[in-house]
């Protein structure tokens, strides 16, 4: 069994910055313009400190404001351990001799996926994948889009109000049947207007990346968002994936699915904070300027609601992750994933939403109070919003640790259909966190006399044991939650650039 443990330890500076580019040569001077300090990360002690400015970085379609940070690190073991389930079955890539590819535009990052040897695709700039834009750079290159379809393919729901995504359309890459496959980039490259289909696969890793624009407004469904099915992951009869270091903007659907024959999937050190942007604000300009043929968008300007609030519930994201798509399904018994140092904000529900699985989360944050507070302020019956958290069922598991719930009105769900019956409800534990309402701050755990960590609904509470082991088989380290805020201060969640890191070390513990 592979063990990890996180130690770090703090020596040289470096350039961090949250979903932007810099050259080497800046991150080199940056490196060296600062003189080393000490500090140590522990389950006891805080981070130092650190200083910011902003900075703004043009895309193709949109302007992303990033957060530059400053802090003197050198060398990041807590970095280079997958942790958490992928663990079992992740490998060390830094070791590749054969099958690195370093690309800078759409048609060189199809071309590496379609190579026989691939193992690591380093993205330099960057890729707009949505599938008519690409057609085109692939006519431009002479190349045909028929010779990529085992990769790579228009989805299957195209946009259909979105000004930007109506010129570029929707991308799907596929990964069937990859093994020991690594995207990533050293400076947090954006990724926009596709989704990544993983199935029948094993060791997949995808690292420092920004995820982008896979989202349009849902005239047809009145806001229940049910038609254009975009996930940013979708993961099936696949073993062994590691998504670090991510940022996710809003999508239609969902961030993560995991159907049928999953296991051992870790999300860490990530970014999930949806508020608007301008692509966001360029869809309500749309419907705007159009009005009189969106009479959904229409009823709910001519009820009173400002143009700048429909921007703001437009950016919740409504749906987060969803592990096991079905009731009643088949093969989901096998779902484990962890998810770990996690910002996220503004996610209405499904954090996660199991079905029959083992799911467990340390050290994340899921902060609503924007939401909240706009559902108290904007009050229409034809707003579809809710705010939850934990939603377990079908004997699926979730253990919670050293975390925090902001404002999330229902932090935990156990029972999620009409049918009564126990075989649809889930199990929780919390251990050690903390859950701030309107009214109070409370820290505990769900087995404390007294608790605020209790589930909605009629559903009895079940007792707790992990369905696929009888204890969390991996190691890991957890930090006073008192100390969870420097640390995302110290080292932010999301795309990061370090000087002298290396990306493909993925320390592996026997």
């Amino acid at each position: 069994m592979r063990h990890l443990k996180i130690l770090v330890v703090v020596l040289l500076s470096v350039f961090v910055i949250l979903g932007c580019q810099v050259s080497d040569s800046e991150i080199t001077t940056l490196a060296t313009s600062t003189s080393g300090s000490t500090s140590a990360l522990t389950t006891q002690s805080s981070i130092g400190s650190t200083s910011s400015s902003t900075t703004t970085t043009e895309t193709l379609s949109s302007t992303f404001t990033s957060t530059t940070i400053t802090t003197e690190l050198n060398s990041f073991p807590i970095f280079e351990g997958t942790y958490g389930f992928a663990s079992l079955s992740i490998t060390n890539r830094s070791l590749e001799e054969s099958g690195y590819y370093q690309v800078s535009t759409e048609v060189e990052f199809l071309d590496a996926l379609i190579a026989l040897d691939v193992s690591v695709i380093e993205i330099t700039s960057d890729l707009d994948l949505g599938s008519i834009y690409v057609e085109a750079k692939l006519v431009e290159a002479g190349k045909n889009l028929a010779d990529y379809d085992e990769v790579y393919r228009p989805h299957n729901h195209q946009p259909q109000l979105h000004p930007l995504l109506l010129a570029t359309g929707i991308g799907q890459i596929t990964l069937v049947g990859f093994d020991h496959l690594m995207i990533y980039s050293k400076y947090g490259s954006t990724i926009k207007h596709v989704s990544f289909a993983i199935d029948d696969s094993s060791d997949i890793v995808f690292r420092n990346l920004h995820l982008a624009e896979l989202w349009e407004w849902d005239e047809i469904n009145f806001g229940t968002y049910k038609v254009n099915d975009w996930d940013y992951f979708v993961i099936e009869k696949s073993t062994g994936i590691w998504l670090d270091h991510l940022v996710f903007e809003q999508a239609y659907d969902g961030i993560v699915d995991i159907k049928e024959e999953s296991a051992n999937v870790t999300l860490s050190w990530s970014r999930l904070v949806f508020e608007p942007t301008d692509f966001i604000n360029a869809q309500i300009d749309y419907l705007e300027a159009n009005m009189s043929e969106y009479s959904f968008y229409k009823s709910l300007r001519d009820a009173g609601i400002a143009k700048e609030d429909l921007a703001t519930i437009a950016s919740f994201q409504k749906k987060g992750f969803n592990f096991g798509n079905s009731t009643d399904g088949e093969g989901f018994e096998s779902i484990t994933v962890t998810f770990h140092h996690l910002l996220v904000k503004n996610l209405q529900d499904r954090f996660p939403r199991v079905r029959k699985g083992d799911i467990h989360l340390y050290q994340v944050i899921l902060d609503n109070e924007e939401l909240y507070n706009f559902r108290l302020r904007v009050s229409n019956p034809n707003l579809s919003t809710v705010n939850q958290g934990i939603v377990s069922t079908e004997g699926g598991a979730v253990l919670m640790e050293n975390s925090i719930f902001r404002y999330v009105s229902t932090p935990i769900k156990n029972h999620q259909e009409d049918d009564p019956d126990t075989k649809y409800t889930g199990k929780y534990k919390v251990v050690n966190s903390e859950l701030k309402t309107g009214i109070r701050t409370y820290f505990g755990s769900s087995d404390d006399s007294f608790t605020l960590w209790v589930h909605s609904g009629i559903s009895e509470v079940q007792p707790f044991v992990w369905r696929n082991y009888e204890e969390i088989p991996y190691e890991y380290q957890l930090e006073d939650i008192y100390f969870l805020e420097d640390t995302f201060t110290e080292f932010p969640p999301g795309c990061i650039t370090l000087a002298g890191f290396d990306w493909l070390k993925i320390n592996i513990q026997d």
